[in-house]
């Protein structure tokens, strides 16, 4: 009893009182629930799980494979085991959809997921060997199937909670803080590995067991503040019972919905296909530091956590596929600055991060939310379930893919410098090709990309006693004529060439 108190004091404390102006309605019956109040337990989650992704994943997890003894596949296949793992959320959606309980499931699951992450780092601290890195591929494969249950319940729950004309700004807000202190634990936990190579046998293992276990013990005390969530209006979804053959085939039924899932998948796998190895790039080829890679990687999140409002605005305002269509243009110039890197010149890779960050804050707002758009309420969780399944296939065969090009380059011979720019210059082609995709996505009251830019111009511009002003407009008008172009959209208000 006197815990169930202590979890009460901590959720008041967190949600605040609530508020005396008129603030937008939750779809709950707790009639104590507010918009602030949520928003504010969400952000204390959303800020331990930033901590526990930055400091299990990217360079950290890149840096343990590498100090176990790690060959490129391997890595690969690490990259991949989160995004395979998807794939149990088509079975997890049927039983949902049938069952309910999305906040006893996301809070069950994260449990699982994240306790295996501790895992990690109790076996991090034993000798190198092949059973060290065999236990680490188990204990990482919990985590990722814990992690992709919690991904499917938690949104499931949101999207009954949060209504939809407001979910932009409300994911949008969600990111900044988070994207702060996370970045500040990345910086911190960079310093403390200071810059040994994690393939010399002076690599300090045990610090990186340390800030794995950190990483995993944030990630559990952020399901406090989930128990203090309200529960949606609705339970179930449905009270009749689906076969799961038709929960699995509705939504590649939805014309609209498969586009959507086909961009999904080639942008993933595109996305994939290199990911773990520019941070494996920067530390062997270009021999950056942890602390150097850990404040590159900073650059690209403390833009994402800038920007993410911003873009949610426009995507309510606009519509989220215009958004869309620009972070995926910024995204597929990032491998193209990556060629011009060396080890003496690494300005190149502060651009690409600039890029990186502004493309995909853009990306994952309109993403998400354009997912839920088109998702009839009735049957979410299989189509949420569906989307997370196509992207986490294709993301998670791309890092083996790519691992295995990288292995089979090095065996021929070609230097490693030589097949990293292959791959970088491939990843652009691929990108160029799923920038067209986004056309074939119907979106409800959107608008075309062209069309933003044009909006976006007549009111930076307004101000006719700034000279400088009306040049900008001139490049916002062949900005957005060349957006039309690419994009193959031509709106009303797009000038006559």
């Amino acid at each position: 009893m006197r815990a169930h108190r202590d979890m009460t004091d901590v959720c008041s404390a967190v949600a605040g009182a609530p508020s005396s102006g008129p603030a937008p309605r939750l779809w709950t019956s707790d009639t104590g629930a507010t918009w602030k109040g949520v928003g504010r337990l969400v952000d204390a989650h959303n800020i331990l799980q930033t901590v526990m992704s930055q400091l299990t994943g990217g360079v950290f997890l890149t840096g343990l494979a590498l100090a176990l003894g790690a060959r490129e596949l391997l890595i690969g296949f690490l990259a991949a085991l989160p995004l395979a793992a998807k794939l149990a959320q088509l079975y997890l959606s049927w039983r949902m959809e049938r069952a309910g309980h999305w906040r006893q499931v996301a809070l069950l699951s994260g449990i699982i997921g994240r306790a295996s992450l501790i895992i990690v780092a109790v076996v991090a601290l034993a000798p190198p060997s092949t059973f060290t890195l065999t236990l680490v591929v188990l204990a990482l494969a919990g985590a990722a199937l814990g992690s992709s249950a919690f991904e499917l319940s938690f949104l499931t729950w949101m999207a009954e909670l949060i209504p939809e004309p407001l979910r932009g700004v409300f994911w949008g807000r969600r990111g900044q803080i988070a994207g702060a202190i996370g970045t500040a634990a990345t910086l911190l936990a960079a310093w403390l590995l200071g810059g040994a190579s994690p393939a010399s046998a002076a690599f300090p293992r045990s610090r990186l067991a340390v800030i794995f276990a950190v990483g995993g013990v944030a990630g559990l005390a952020g399901l406090v503040f989930l128990r203090c969530l309200p529960q949606p209006r609705r339970l179930h979804s449905r009270q009749h019972e689906i076969p799961l053959r038709e929960t699995l085939s509705a939504p590649l039924r939805d014309r609209n919905y498969r586009q959507l899932l086909a961009f999904s998948a080639a942008w993933s796998f595109t996305s994939g296909f290199m990911a773990p190895f520019y941070l494996v790039y920067m530390l062997r080829e270009l021999r950056l530091s942890f602390f150097v890679v850990g404040v590159l990687t900073a650059v690209t999140n403390i833009i994402m956590a800038a920007t993410q409002v911003y873009w949610g605005r426009l995507g309510d305002h606009f519509g989220t596929k215009p958004v869309l269509r620009i972070g995926s243009y910024l995204i597929a110039l990032f491998p193209l600055v990556w060629l011009f890197a060396a080890p003496h010149r690494i300005w190149p890779l502060v651009l690409a991060q600039v890029l990186s960050g502004l493309g995909w804050s853009a990306l994952h707002v309109s993403l998400s939310n354009l997912t839920l758009k088109l998702s009839p309420q009735e049957r979410r969780p299989s189509y949420l379930a569906s989307f997370g399944a196509a992207s986490g296939v294709a993301e998670g065969i791309a890092p083996i893919v790519g691992g295995a090009a990288l292995a089979l380059a090095q065996s021929a011979a070609v230097s490693s410098t030589t097949a990293y720019h292959v791959m970088m210059a491939l990843q652009f082609m691929l990108y160029a090709a799923a920038t067209t995709m986004p056309s074939w996505i119907g979106e409800p009251g959107g608008t075309a990309v062209g069309h933003l830019i044009r909006v976006m111009a007549r009111y930076r511009t307004m101000d006719a006693s700034c000279p400088v002003k009306l040049i900008f407009e001139h490049a916002y008008t062949h900005l957005a004529r060349l957006a039309d172009l690419v994009a193959r959209e031509f709106p009303r208000d797009a000038e006559a060439l």
